[in-house]
C-alpha cells in the first residue's frame, strides 16, 4: 500500500486530482480544464480494463481492515435519461416516491471510526436483487478472510437468505426488522404489548433463534441472545457510520455527478471516487482532522500537479 499512487495510470491520478481538490464539475470536458491535460485522455480512464475491486481491496482493506463492523446499504441519485445504462425507476425513501436514477449497493467496514469500502454493485432493473447483490460482496469478504464483530443493515436487508447466509457463515448480525414479519407464529407488532421489551424465539423461514429487542417504534432483531438491549441498540447504531459515507461520497467526492452513459464508466468513476475517499480519510486522521475540514483546505489550494499530488499524499497511500 505504500506505493499505490505511484502504481496507479498517469491519467488516473489527472482524474483523482480532480476528484479530491475540486468535486463540482465531474465531465471530463471540466475535469480536463482544471487539472490542464486532454479530456480524452481523463475519458479513456473511465474505459481502462482496470481491476477497481480487487485494487480497492488490495490497495486499502488488506492493510486496515481489522477487528470492526461490516455495514450493508445502498444509495440513489436522479439521472435523466431512460436509455442511459443502469438507469430506471427506484423508490427514493428520503422523499417517500419513485424517481428516475441509479441505484448503488455498498458494502464497508469500519472499526466505528475509520471507514474502508469493501466492493460495490450497481443495482439493475431485471437483474438480481439489491439482497442478492449484497450477499455476494459478502460472500467475497468472507473469502477475503474478514471475520466482523458483527454485520449491520436496516430492514430492507433483513430477508431470510441473507440471515441464514449469515449464520451458515457463523457471523453475528444486528438489523432493523419489519413489524409485519411473524415471530413464533405471530406478527412481531401484535407480540409487544409496551413500548419497549425483549423475546427470544424463531422468525419465519429463519433457521436459528433470535433476539428481538422493541426500541419505540422500531424493532431490532439479532442472533446473539446473550446481549442486552441497551448493547443491541448501541451495536445498530454503527449503522449510521455508512449513511455518512454517503454524504460524503456525495457532496465531496464526485458520486452521482458522472455524466458518462455506459455502464463501465459509471463504475469507473464510482471507484475512483472510493479511492478519493480513503486517501483523504487517511490524510484527514493523520492531521487530526475531519474530512469535511481537510477537504476545505485543499478546495482553497492551488491544483497541484502529478509529482505535487504524489509528495502530498504519498505518504499515506
Amino acid at each position: 500500500m505504500n506505493d499505490f499512487v505511484i502504481k496507479l495510470p498517469l491519467a488516473m491520478r489527472f482524474y483523482l486530482i480532480g476528484l479530491i481538490y475540486r468535486n463540482s464539475r465531474m465531465s471530463c470536458v471540466c475535469l480536463a480544464s482544471l487539472v490542464e491535460v486532454a479530456h480524452d485522455q481523463l475519458y479513456r480512464v473511465l474505459y481502462l480494463s482496470f481491476p477497481f475491486s480487487r485494487r480497492l481491496w488490495e490497495w486499502f482493506a488488506v492493510a486496515l481492515v481489522k477487528e470492526g463492523y461490516l455495514l450493508i446499504d445502498d444509495t440513489i441519485w436522479q439521472r435523466f435519461g431512460k436509455k442511459l445504462d443502469g438507469v430506471s425507476f427506484v423508490w427514493d425513501s428520503t422523499i417517500g416516491k419513485k424517481v428516475l436514477g441509479t441505484n448503488v449497493v455498498l458494502l464497508i467496514w469500519t472499526d466505528g471510526k475509520r471507514r474502508i469500502p469493501l466492493g460495490l454493485r450497481i443495482w439493475l432493473k431485471g437483474g438480481k436483487s439489491k439482497l442478492k447483490l449484497a450477499e455476494e460482496m459478502l460472500w467475497e469478504a468472507r473469502r477475503r478472510g474478514v471475520n466482523p464483530m458483527y454485520v449491520l443493515f436496516d430492514a430492507w436487508y433483513s430477508g431470510e437468505s441473507l440471515l441464514n447466509l449469515l449464520a451458515q457463515f457463523g457471523w453475528k448480525y444486528c438489523t432493523r426488522v419489519k413489524k409485519n414479519r411473524l415471530f413464533e407464529g405471530v406478527r412481531i407488532d401484535k407480540t409487544f404489548r409496551h413500548h419497549y421489551g425483549r423475546k427470544k424465539g424463531t422468525l419465519k423461514k429463519i433457521r436459528h433463534e433470535v433476539l428481538i429487542v422493541k426500541d419505540g417504534e422500531r424493532f431490532l432483531l439479532t442472533n446473539n441472545l446473550e446481549l442486552t438491549s441497551a448493547e443491541v441498540k448501541r451495536i445498530y447504531q454503527t449503522r449510521q457510520q455508512i449513511e455518512e459515507v454517503f454524504r460524503l461520497l456525495k457532496q465531496e467526492f464526485g458520486w452521482g455527478k458522472c455524466r458518462a452513459n455506459s455502464m463501465q464508466a459509471q463504475k469507473a468513476h464510482l471507484h475512483l471516487g472510493l479511492y478519493a475517499f480513503c486517501l483523504v480519510q487517511n490524510k484527514a486522521e493523520e492531521n487530526g482532522e475531519t474530512i469535511y475540514a481537510y477537504k476545505q483546505n485543499l478546495f482553497r489550494q492551488q491544483i497541484p500537479n502529478p509529482t505535487q499530488f504524489l509528495q502530498c499524499f504519498i505518504a499515506i497511500a
